[in-house]
């Protein structure tokens, strides 16, 4: 989302899923929540995942906190900001997800021409296979996800 605001000229498509702009887009309660989070509460897919590439868990533990400092400080955007996109738009969130549906429903409406898809689910659970977590192994709602953001990045409008 910043990069299609502040560089507009460099982005032709963006997909935003499960975005917020302002802080009140999330669910009651999420940034309370989040300054008790531990390592702990971090999804054991996304854990493993940076395993796979960083293999010292000592790194992850500091990526988490990174993560948590940044969520943390989040700085609202503008309306405006989000009307200045310019890019064609897909708008895409969980109809459970953290951040709520009617600021979902308000950035595709501020984002000019944008297309917005609601699907079933919690955070994650529509661009996340696994065993335990978001989406149960063999759930179809990954492969449908891939297919509405590839269908939505080769049209022509």
């Amino acid at each position: 989302m910043q990069i299609a605001i502040s560089h507009p000229k460099i982005v032709n498509k963006a997909v935003f899923i499960s975005g917020n702009y302002k802080r009140e887009g999330m669910v009651p309660g999420f940034f309370e929540g989040l300054q008790k989070a531990t390592l702990n509460d971090m999804p054991e897919p996304l854990k493993t995942a940076y395993l796979k590439v960083a293999h010292d868990k000592s790194h992850l533990q500091v990526m988490f906190e990174k993560d948590v400092a940044r969520r943390l400080a989040f700085k609202d955007l503008s309306d405006d900001d989000l009307r200045s996109i310019k890019a064609a738009s897909l708008v895409m969130a969980s109809d459970r997800d953290v951040i709520t549906l009617e600021h979902t429903v308000k950035m595709s409406h501020l984002i000019a021409g944008s297309k917005l898809v609601i699907l079933p689910g919690t955070h994650g659970s529509f661009i996340e296979a696994a065993e335990s977590g978001p989406a149960k192994k063999g759930s179809k709602l990954p492969e449908l996800t891939v297919a509405l953001i590839e269908e939505f990045l080769q049209s022509t409008n």
